[in-house]
């Protein structure tokens, strides 16, 4: 399996299909396998070179369990060491949910490699992980503990399913992945990549993404009938939106 090493940290990434370079970046508690069972990897890949990552604490790359091992330049260095491994100096990125905020942090960090933006399900304000404190330390993280902190943070019920995929992880990654998220309110005039921004109408950060998309002057699309954990399931209609926004860059 390819792995890029960033400082002793392994990072797995996969790619897919042939032309531009399209990184496909995944939200917290999740993989880049995320992208295949939506479909996104199939539709993307007949018109891009697909890069999907496994962000550090996540899927197949390292879980460090310290929580200064999660800070955002160390999590934008492991995305800039696969980009590197692969010799490409400049990529479209759309994240969802930490994706987003990862490939916000991108365009404001590493702009010369960011050749546009696609963000789903985050925004570029502060953001607080207090809803994880004193579920638990790292030998000893009680399951249903954890599951009730992300319910709480992302502000609806997750379902059996998705829950059972969750608790495979390692959970004190992801604890430790859980630090806060400092805004990037003050960057925000100097964004110089185009932007395409969307959420679902259910969840609870969309009036921060709709603030977001009128003080960037971004498109919008609104997903009237879901929530942030389901939004990816919008296939039919992202995949046109997102198709037509990457061939007019």
């Amino acid at each position: 399996m390819p792995y890029a090493h960033n400082d002793g940290v392994d990072i797995y990434y996969e790619t897919h299909g042939a032309g531009p370079p399209l990184v496909l970046l995944h939200g917290f508690t999740a993989s880049s396998a995320q992208w295949k069972a939506y479909g996104y990897v199939d539709a993307l890949q007949q018109s891009h070179r697909v890069i999907l990552i496994d962000a550090r604490g996540h899927g197949a790359s390292a879980k460090p369990d310290e929580r200064s091992a999660y800070r955002l330049e160390r999590r934008l260095a492991d995305i800039v060491a696969v980009l590197d491994a692969l010799g490409i100096p400049r990529a479209h990125f759309c994240g969802y949910s930490m994706g987003g905020w990862l490939a916000f942090g991108m365009a404001f960090h590493h702009p010369r490699r960011v050749a546009s933006l696609i963000v789903g399900g985050a925004h570029p304000y502060e953001e607080t992980f207090e809803a994880f404190e004193g579920i638990g330390g790292i030998d000893d993280i009680d399951p249903d503990a954890f599951m009730a902190a992300l319910e709480r943070f992302i502000g609806e019920r997750i379902g059996a399913q998705a829950r059972a995929a969750i608790l495979d992880n390692d959970l004190a990654a992801l604890c430790a992945a859980a630090v806060d998220r400092a805004s990037f309110a003050a960057c925000l005039p100097s964004l110089a990549a185009p932007l395409l921004l969307f959420v679902g109408g259910r969840d609870q950060r969309l009036e921060s993404v709709r603030r977001a998309a009128a003080e960037l002057e971004a498109p919008l699309i609104e997903l009237p009938s879901y929530g942030h954990a389901g939004a990816l399931a919008a296939r039919a209609t992202l995949l046109p939106r997102i198709a037509a926004f990457l061939q007019a860059q």
